[in-house]
């Protein structure tokens, strides 16, 4: 429980100086004077004045902010105008990108955690021929778990036709008419096993339920760089594209809340370091994604504010902006809701005989994808 504890304020952590820093930096890069810098919420454990900046460390680490001199939006019954220092008072471009850097920032630490990973793993090989048909894993309620099938083997044939990579396995275990034979070495033996017709899943008739053992080729450092930008594009279109098609196909989207997010983290820092490290870099990208969503009270809804602002040349009005804050805060509270619904549903009350159905099918894909691609 305490690993878990630390494990999520460690990844965290982060995020959110990360997140509230790039604000903090393009405050400065446009003259917006910066009156508190603040790591968690609560009682103020630490600060220290420095300039106009009021650097804190408060007791509940978890969230942070940046308060910048002045409103966000100024008064139009204002007495006085803005002072230069203050945010209102600065071009439409430089709020933009006051309220986007945060964001941008998150994506700039998950590229960079990304490389890191590359450069010290590799990246994954994905042709199958060039992979060994090694098994990397066996999935419950597949033909390969009747069979005793476990990770390490090496199959060396399928119905006697001899196999020296993955994509001979596919190609031939594609072609499956009746039983599956399989030779295959373990250590130093040799065995062989059938798997029955009748064990395929209707819906799957060629699927095994194996998933192949990775293996990770050496990169040079620029290579991986361009890599971790390209993982922040990658997940975030998957991201983007699997919400699409929920609404598409009027599902419920699949969400994490906070509870979910938690149990993500315990599961992570349980398997090991690499996988920590890597959801930081997956939970960066989506705080960065889910910021720019343009809903009113995130900074995605502030920025679609100061691009109309750019495109018109004023500012919506205050009872407009109140209003649209409103409806912002009740969807940001119904999405809280739905998410800690979803997560309470999929992790305390989910029947364990449908957890292993389920589980059973999100690794058979990932056979596929490995070989396939």
């Amino acid at each position: 429980m305490l690993l878990s504890i630390i494990a999520v304020i460690v990844a965290l952590s982060p995020i959110v100086i990360v997140h509230e820093f790039g604000h903090y930096l393009a405050c400065r890069l446009t003259g917006i004077r910066v009156k508190e810098f603040a790591f968690g919420f609560g009682k103020i454990l630490w600060h220290k004045k420095v300039g106009d900046t009021d650097y804190q460390v408060r007791a509940i680490p978890f969230g942070g902010f940046v308060e910048p001199a002045g409103q966000m939006f100024h008064p139009q019954d204002a007495p006085e105008p803005p002072k230069p220092y203050e945010f209102a008072a600065k071009k439409w471009y430089a709020k933009f990108f006051m309220v986007v850097n945060g964001a941008l920032f998150n994506y700039l630490l998950a590229a960079l955690i990304f490389g890191a990973l590359i450069y010290i793993k590799g990246m994954p090989e994905t042709d199958g021929a060039k992979m060994p048909a090694v098994i990397g894993s066996v999935a419950e309620g597949y033909p390969a778990a009747e069979l005793d099938l476990k990770a390490g083997d090496k199959i060396l044939s399928v119905n006697g036709v001899q196999t020296a990579n993955w994509q001979q396995v596919v190609e031939e275990i594609g072609k499956r008419q009746g039983d599956l034979t399989l030779t295959y070495e373990r250590g130093d033996k040799t065995l062989t096993a059938t798997a029955k017709s009748n064990t395929f899943k209707k819906d799957a008739p060629t699927v095994l339920g194996v998933t192949v053992e990775v293996i990770y080729n050496p990169v040079p450092w620029w290579k991986a760089a361009g890599l971790g930008f390209y993982q922040c594009y990658y997940w975030t279109k998957f991201s983007l594209t699997s919400l699409t098609q929920s609404f598409v196909k009027k599902k419920a989207p699949e969400l994490a809340g906070p509870v979910g997010i938690v149990n993500i983290i315990h599961q992570a820092v349980h398997r090991s370091l690499l996988d920590f490290v890597f959801l930081i870099a997956m939970l960066s990208v989506a705080v960065g994604m889910f910021n720019l969503f343009p809903i009113p009270i995130l900074d995605g809804g502030y920025a679609l504010v100061y691009l109309w602002e750019g495109l018109t040349k004023k500012l919506p009005t205050e009872k407009t902006l109140n209003i649209a804050v409103n409806i912002g805060m009740y969807l940001l509270i119904l999405l809280v809701v739905y998410a800690t619904y979803s997560d309470a549903k999929r992790i305390f009350f989910k029947p364990k005989a449908a957890a292993a159905a389920q589980a059973a099918p999100e690794q058979a894909p990932a056979e596929a994808e490995n070989v396939q691609k």
